[in-house]
């Protein structure tokens, strides 16, 4: 299998389990606390890297303890950390999480994710340029995200997942190889409000317009809507129940780059994806979440 970049953000996530969300200047007792690796760059990695694919993490983390942590818990998952970076005097990413009846809200502190500039990615040009695939994200800045498409248009395939939702340039678009947006990230690069399947593949045909080679439309609960290469596809969700959906969208986002790069058809990569993600939502975290090839492959 070739070697995936995953270039994106790394950070501590402090979950908080309740039976409701508070309301402004309200305190309530939780259900349960713990501190969970996450951030969506390295999720991703993490996915990636339990499909059984050659995956390396580029990124920043401070030199707290919670950098340390996160870097000890990649390699232990089988991702590669030489790019990653430890910033010192700087904060490491951090996520506070609530979680209600399967739902999630979070409050995201960047830290040294914010410190993943261009000028660190074009240190690594040649590395990137060699790599089968590279992922990114949108908790890292927009700057860098636009220097690794302009670096790797037409050269080496893109996987980007528009997560957490920002305007992007119609340009560097149409540099995208693969989109992965969920319904309501979508809106704000068609405009269209989904409320259908009708809905979702009229979204998909504004993608596909755009220059995106393949996008995909995550629907929730209600499935997935994509192209692979030659027609419009709508699949059903695998029907479970969740119980936190924190890395949903990062497990099917890294679950489909690995199984796209192992050879596999569109087709059946979105079914692995699909797979992995459902066994993922009914287990609290994030990375520890995220089910091995063995799993999905059941």
């Amino acid at each position: 299998m070739g070697k995936i970049i995953v270039l994106g953000s790394a950070n501590m996530d402090m979950v908080m389990r309740t039976s409701r969300v508070p309301e402004i200047g309200e305190t309530m007792r939780g259900e349960g606390f713990f501190l969970s690796p996450g951030g969506k760059g390295a999720n991703q990695a993490v996915a990636c890297a339990k499909m059984g694919a050659d995956t390396w993490f580029m990124g920043k983390v401070g030199d707290d303890l919670f950098g340390q942590s996160l870097l000890d818990g990649l390699a232990g998952y089988g991702v590669h950390t030489g790019y990653l970076k430890r910033e010192p005097g700087v904060t490491t990413g951090v996520a506070a999480i609530t979680v209600c009846n399967g739902n999630n809200s979070i409050i995201l502190d960047g830290g040294a994710n914010n410190l993943v500039t261009p000028e660190y990615i074009r240190g690594y040009e040649q590395e990137l340029l060699s790599a089968s695939a590279v992922m990114l994200q949108l908790e890292i800045p927009m700057e860098t995200v636009y220097e690794a498409v302009r670096l790797l248009k037409g050269k080496v395939p893109i996987f980007l997942n528009p997560a957490p939702a920002m305007p992007m340039d119609e340009e560097i678009l149409r540099g995208v190889d693969y989109f992965t947006p969920n319904e309501i990230e979508c809106r704000l690069y068609t405009n269209v409000e989904i409320h259908s399947v009708d809905d979702a593949i009229n979204a998909l045909n504004i993608l596909r317009n755009k220059g995106i080679r393949y996008p995909l439309i995550t629907l929730g609960e209600k499935g997935i809507v994509y192209f692979n290469g030659t027609e419009n596809v709508y699949k059903e969700a695998r029907k479970v129940e969740a119980i936190d959906t924190t890395a949903a969208g990062d497990t099917f986002s890294g679950t489909l780059a690995a199984m796209i790069i192992a050879g596999k058809s569109m087709d059946d990569a979105v079914d692995l994806a699909q797979r992995a993600s459902a066994i993922a939502v009914t287990r609290l975290g994030a990375q520890e979440a995220i089910p091995g090839v063995e799993e999905i492959s059941e």
